[in-house]
């Protein structure tokens, strides 16, 4: 252990520090510490690649494992002490790891031929890139897309038996829903469904586990053949945890609306279609749209599953 303390002490003390200036990043961003701040996502894993480096020996900068698994080490550091302190959950560490791997790791082996040729304290520079670059991104305004995700599904039962297990659904137990990866890391869950009236206007509150709750307006009411409903988070039903006020009570990620729609298959059988359009309004769309794409996929498969359950058995 002394010896080992003797020839890499200074490294690790660099991943360590490495870590404790990711956390002081997270405080101090806040809740701009999300997928939507290239900040957060790009540049911070970049400086969190080079601190320990300014660390390091030349032997130590010489050698491609060291270089590459010293970034990787600060970062699991990093993400560790963030779930302790309960700054970050599972899902949200998950999201951050491969932008904060890949660019720790690049913007390291960059540096490492910097110093290699340079040695410098000076290059603690960096540590301040963060808070200068991200007043300049708050200042451009982002883009606000909308995107969609479809899923469908064949189902053998009528129409009409697949209409009655859409629009009012009854609690769904635990013995109906299958959890998946994204359910067993806190993504939550279908509970039910109620509509006050069944018509257009008509007010559906649809609900989670973690009492989130869904108010939506139904916009269109075709029985047996489609029904689509605007989405609004209910503001009083976001929990305190980290994902939901990220997600839902950002100002990044928002639901627009989702639509049901029948159409008869053959043999008999019926095509149910669910399709959820979202916007993500930041400057890195294209890697939230790839975890909207995922998430969602996910939960509307799931779901899907449920209802042709239900629709069947009652055939």
């Amino acid at each position: 252990m002394k010896k080992i303390g003797q020839k890499y002490g200074l490294l690790i003390l660099g991943i360590l520090i490495g870590a404790a200036y990711g956390i002081v990043t997270r405080v101090v961003f806040g809740e701009r510490a999300t997928l939507a701040s290239i900040t957060y996502l790009f540049v911070v894993p970049a400086v969190l690649g080079v601190i320990p480096l300014i660390f390091a020996n030349e032997d130590q900068l010489r050698s491609y494992r060291n270089i590459i698994f010293i970034p990787w080490l600060t970062i699991l550091a990093f993400f560790l002490i963030s779930m302790m302190v309960s700054l970050e959950e599972v899902a949200c560490i998950l999201m951050l790891a491969a932008p904060f791997i890949v660019f720790g790791t690049v913007t390291a082996l960059v540096v490492r031929l910097i110093l290699l040729h340079r040695k410098s304290k000076k290059m603690l520079a960096v540590m301040v890139l963060p808070f200068l670059f991200s007043p300049v991104e708050e200042a451009i305004k982002s883009p606000s897309e909308i995107y969609s995700v479809r899923s469908e599904i064949i189902i053998a039962a009528s129409p009409r038996d697949v209409w009655e297990n859409i629009v009012d659904v009854q609690a769904i137990g635990d013995d109906e829903f299958e959890p998946g990866f994204f359910n067993r890391i806190g993504i939550p869950r279908p509970i039910s469904a109620e509509v006050d009236k069944h018509e257009v206007g008509g007010t559906r509150i649809g609900k989670f586990d973690g009492g989130l709750r869904f108010v939506e307006t139904l916009n269109t009411y075709q029985p047996e053949k489609n029904v689509s409903f605007s989405i609004v988070v209910d503001p009083a039903s976001i929990s305190s945890r980290v994902l939901d006020q990220h997600v839902l009570n950002g100002n990044y990620f928002s639901f627009i609306d989702a639509a049901y729609d029948i159409s008869e298959g053959s043999e008999g059988k019926t095509r149910l279609t669910l399709t959820s359009r979202y916007r993500l309004t930041s400057k890195v769309n294209f890697y939230g749209r790839l975890w909207g794409e995922w998430i969602l996929g996910d939960f509307q498969e799931r779901l899907l599953d449920v209802m042709k359950k239900r629709s069947e058995e009652q055939n």
